[in-house]
């Protein structure tokens, strides 16, 4: 019996997913080429479609692939995109790559332990440790007020990822604001252009 081709195997949300991941790798592409408001624009709206893969899933269906390929965004994403950022905002200095190399570490464990368990169920849908979404408000404070904050940010995030305790999910009004950031960012993009 043949099997069909992959690109059928998958489902709608898998094709959100791959344009979020279109959205994030352009963001990289920006940051090297020093436009970070931009970039960090692009990473909003990318981060807006991480949360639509999983709306689509739920009223579509998902494949096999899904969570593999939402975890594959999440570390490009949530993880090393605002880690970057925050270095490059801080010049590099050490004290930011330790902290945003121990982040790194955490989330990616952190998501891990995610892709394994999922959420855990009550009434509500509750998460195991600090999910890496909350990097968005590292990144949202990085150009606005300074890089040391964000870090700190990072640093606040790292125990609470792999602990063991139980973080309700935020309301899907939180992942809207993304768009809205994007906005801001592309603003100051003009700006300063």
């Amino acid at each position: 019996m043949a099997k069909k081709h992959l690109l059928k195997e998958l489902s709608k949300a898998d094709y959100v997913t791959f344009l979020a991941v279109l959205f994030i790798v352009n963001a990289f592409w920006l940051l090297w080429h020093k436009q970070v408001e931009l970039a960090i624009a692009l990473a909003f709206v990318s981060m807006f479609l991480d949360y639509v893969d999983g709306t689509v899933a739920r009223k579509y269906g998902g494949s096999p692939y899904g969570h593999v390929f939402d975890s594959l965004y999440d570390v490009l994403g949530w993880v090393l995109f605002p880690a970057l950022v925050i270095n490059i905002e801080a010049n590099w200095a050490w004290w930011a790559v330790i902290v945003t190399t121990l982040y790194c570490l955490s989330a990616v464990i952190r998501l891990g332990r995610f892709t394994v368990a999922g959420y855990v169920e009550t009434d509500k849908k509750y998460y195991t440790g600090l999910p890496v979404l909350f990097s968005k408000y590292a990144l949202l404070v990085s150009l606005l007020f300074q890089a040391k904050i964000s870090v700190l940010i990072l640093a606040i995030m790292i125990p609470l990822m792999i602990s063991s305790r139980l973080i309700k999910k935020p309301h899907p009004f939180l992942a809207q604001l993304e768009l809205a950031y994007a906005v801001l960012f592309l603003w100051l993009y003009i700006k300063n252009v």
